[in-house]
């Protein structure tokens, strides 16, 4: 039997899915080294075992874009590319 989720677990799931949107290293670190990207956040093993299970696919079904982004920057007609 699944247990139901807590409030509190949902706030922090959102906060996670949220920071892993935003941040780029945070997102790396989740999807390579859960446990240390999830060590300071209030959840059971349990919980913190379901999250380090998400994988790169299941991160974008939550509409987080796991791509690296190609920042561009035109200045005078030249074109700087630099990797964000």
């Amino acid at each position: 039997m699944v247990n139901p989720i807590r409030q509190e677990t949902k706030q922090v799931v959102e906060e996670i899915l949220t920071r892993a949107a935003n941040e780029i290293e945070f997102r790396e670190v989740l999807l390579l080294n859960p446990a240390e990207a999830l060590k300071d956040y209030p959840l059971t093993p349990e919980e913190k075992e379901i999250i380090a299970s998400l994988k790169k696919v299941a991160l974008e079904e939550w509409g987080v874009d796991t791509r690296r982004h190609m920042l561009a920057i035109i200045d005078n007609g030249n074109s700087i590319t630099n990797r964000a």
